[in-house]
């Protein structure tokens, strides 16, 4: 069998990662996290032109406080369904909680960890990744562990009677002060420091990564990026669960928009968070 392909009958093979499920939690994830950066960071830099003009642009402060809870209702939703997701994995023993195929992280991911520091410069290979890499890793468990904190903190925000009901008035200025923070936080992390660039920014991804519209990439792309996981499915014999011939048809095409969209976003947000990080250095 040629790289990506079936000798036999000379159809393009896939390696599909991604299930229907994970592709809407991550629509639902990106909806949000715009939709929340794009209507919650104007107000903490809200004595700025520029923050005062995109305001104006979605309605005031009525209409971004409307957007705003709007999209935070989505992002309680895909973290609601990625928890229960993963208490049905668990619970219906789908796969080990611990291993080479799990999110949690483990050993290995800190070695990747060194093992890439000593390749970038030039002073070992690149380490062979398994299904998860120690990014995608943090990536993960960042974004639950700061839905937890944000989400918490704003639902403290938007039901100030019931919050102060148990706890002191004061809890309110706390939260206002971790929800902006952690928000401004997560938005230099996902935009520049870390996601954008390690999940869309490398060569063999740039300008992004479509495996996550069409839950697949193409097999010899699988087998280069993950080295580790494909030997481990060919001496487990299970590379058939994952391997399949390439789909055609309107969806192809559907991916095909939805990654130009994604881009032209995606470009506008990480400009727009660069200029959040520089605004206050310079003015």
């Amino acid at each position: 069998m040629a790289a990506g392909t079936d000798a036999r009958e000379g159809v393009r093979l896939v390696y599909r990662r991604f299930s229907a499920f994970h592709r809407f939690n991550h629509y639902l994830v990106m909806i949000s996290f715009f939709g929340l950066v794009l209507t919650g960071i104007p107000l903490k830099f809200k004595d700025s032109l520029w923050a005062e003009f995109f305001m104006g642009l979605i309605g005031g402060v009525e209409g971004a406080g409307f957007i705003h809870r709007t999209m935070a209702v989505f992002n309680f939703a895909y973290f609601f369904l990625e928890m229960g997701y993963m208490a049905w994995y668990v619970a219906a023993r789908k796969g080990p909680i611990f291993g080479p195929d799990s999110i949690v992280p483990g050993k290995k991911d800190w070695q990747d960890i060194k093992g890439m520091f000593r390749w970038f410069l030039g002073r070992g290979p690149k380490p062979r990744f398994n299904r998860f890499t120690y990014w995608e890793k943090f990536d993960f468990w960042a974004l639950l562990a700061g839905t937890f904190l944000i989400g918490g903190t704003g639902l403290m925000m938007w039901f100030p009677e019931f919050t102060t009901s148990f706890l002191p008035g004061v809890s309110l200025n706390v939260a206002l002060v971790l929800h902006s923070n952690e928000a401004f936080l997560a938005t230099g992390v996902i935009f520049i420091f870390v996601h954008f660039f390690s999940a869309h920014g490398r060569p063999e991804s740039f300008p992004a990564d479509e495996v996550i519209f069409s839950g697949s990439l193409p097999l010899d792309h699988y087998i280069a990026d993950r080295p580790a996981e494909y030997e481990n499915r060919l001496r487990a014999g299970t590379l058939d669960q994952v391997v399949r011939p390439a789909p055609t048809g309107p969806m192809t095409r559907v991916n095909s928009w939805l990654m130009v969209i994604f881009s032209v976003v995606a470009l506008f947000a990480a400009t727009y968070t660069m200029l959040l990080v520089v605004w206050p250095l310079l003015f």
